[in-house]
């Protein structure tokens, strides 16, 4: 009998609050890394759920991957995700994921009946969430073997200011019990959670893989970067006027509608910039270390990049087969999990050719040449048009470089992560051969350097595409 895989995903958690310094309590997390095998150098290839999500379920590199649907990145429809091959080889796969990411290709993925997607507004672990999740655990024992892909999406709570996290979040987010910020509170609430799952599951014969999608800037917020996020938040939200709302009402003229809702959009956005502007001025003037500079600058103004609180994810295997108490320190990719998990299991039927290798090797003591391949990465996002989404670059154990997708000599970065685990300083211009030999690790991925996401020929209706754009915008995905 093959094993069962729960497959738990955490929208947004950052590696460092698993495995580095943090005030939130996660016995339960603790209790994985205590006795399974935990990878504390994993990197996602993208900073975004779309991108996270597709190049996990793929192996391929968000470029490879994606397609353009109109203003929406989403899955490739004609490429075969490690799913399907786990279906091949016997196993009942399901799903449950936060509705706004449909668009991806879930619903192709996952039959029907065994696709589970949850409100993210209504929904949380302390909302319901948490219950039907444990009702779906419990009805797994029966089906052997099966996969259940689960991805909580709780730290959504923190897109709003204070009052509303307060008003919808978890009683445990006004106690600084757990945690000095709110994200650790709320980390604090999801591993309450993560124990009563693995309290329901034959852990003898099941392989549960705890990750995330990507990390979040607030993973890495102290109480004083929370405050000052919390008040750019209130600054940005701007609420809509009477003449707009009076418009949208109007629903018998649509092309008149659709006029409003532009020049609406165009007046926010010039409103924000008068908003952002002096705020970054200000910012300039004080006296705050580079890091926390950079972070304070995204508060005000959000835009897309490749530093580590957004791509340094965490990792663990725990369950059937797998060794106590083990750290790997190697570099590992989240393209590498699912090729991983086919060689733990055993099973034939298994993609090839793909960009992800087994890091099998690494948990059996074995060892493996080539395993410290490089991480590609890159800042694609959920939309099309996104703010500075437009950076590609490789991570090794040692450095980070990143340059514009389109033009190798623009907007160049490379920081030496085992001097200045912070990026603080571009060394770009200091060791031009090292830029150099990233460049030659580019070219050996995509001789053309091609690494444009190109148009799907099956385009979404235009409707449906600008619904899919709300509802992103809504659950902040699109700043």
């Amino acid at each position: 009998m093959k094993p069962n895989i729960l497959f738990l995903v955490v929208d947004g958690l950052c590696a460092n609050r698993c495995f580095g310094s943090s005030s939130a309590l996660t016995p339960n997390i603790n209790k994985l890394i205590e006795n399974g095998v935990s990878f504390n150098q994993t990197i996602s290839s993208g900073i975004g759920s779309s991108s996270a999500v597709a190049s996990l379920l793929t192996s391929l590199f968000p470029f490879e991957c994606l397609v353009q649907d109109g203003k929406i990145n989403k899955l490739n429809p004609n490429i075969i995700t490690h799913i399907k091959k786990l279906n091949e080889n016997g196993y009942s796969t399901y799903a449950t994921i936060q509705d706004v990411l449909r668009h991806v290709g879930f619903d192709e993925i996952f039959d029907k009946e065994n696709f589970f997607p949850y409100d993210h507004n209504s929904k949380k672990l302390w909302s319901g969430l948490g219950i039907e999740i444990l009702k779906k655990l419990k009805e797994l024992k029966t089906k052997n073997p099966w996969f259940y892909y689960v991805q909580i999406y709780d730290f959504n709570l923190l897109i709003h200011p204070y009052d509303e996290r307060y008003k919808n979040g978890p009683e445990e987010i006004k106690d600084e019990t757990y945690g000095n910020t709110h994200y650790e509170r709320i980390l604090s609430v999801q591993d309450k959670w993560i124990g009563k799952f693995l309290e329901t599951i034959d852990k003898e014969n099941t392989i549960v893989v705890f990750t995330a999608d990507h990390g979040l800037e607030s993973g890495v917020y102290n109480k004083k970067l929370q405050d000052f996020d919390n008040l750019q938040r209130i600054k940005r939200d701007i609420k809509p006027g009477k003449s707009f709302q009076l418009a949208s009402k109007i629903k018998s003229i649509l092309p008149f509608r659709k006029k409003i809702a532009g020049r609406y959009k165009e007046h926010i956005d010039n409103i924000k910039k008068e908003i952002q502007k002096p705020e970054i001025e200000k910012l300039e003037e004080q006296n705050v270390s580079v890091f926390e500079k950079r972070l304070m600058k995204f508060s005000i103004k959000p835009t897309t990049h490749l530093y580590d609180c957004r791509l340094h994810i965490p990792l663990i295997f725990y369950g059937y087969g797998i060794p106590h108490g083990k750290i790997i320190n190697d570099l590992v990719r989240n393209v590498d999990i699912f090729p991983t998990i086919m060689d733990l299991i055993g099973i034939d039927k298994k993609i090839e050719g793909r960009r992800g290798q087994s890091f099998l090797p690494l948990i059996i003591n074995e060892k493996s040449k080539g395993i410290m391949l490089p991480a590609f990465i890159e800042s694609i996002v959920n939309i099309v048009g996104a703010t500075d989404a437009n950076l590609i670059g490789l991570r090794t154990g040692k450095y980070k470089y990143f340059r514009d997708r389109d033009n190798p000599l623009k907007n160049i970065h490379l920081y030496d992560l085992e001097k200045d685990p912070k990026e603080k300083e571009n060394i770009s211009s200091e060791l031009t051969d090292i830029v150099d030999e990233f460049e030659n690790k580019l070219m050996q991925i995509n001789k053309k350097r091609d690494f444009t996401i190109k148009d799907s020929l099956e385009n979404i209706d235009s409707r449906d595409a600008k619904r899919i754009e709300e509802k992103l915008r809504d659950a902040g995905y699109i700043n």
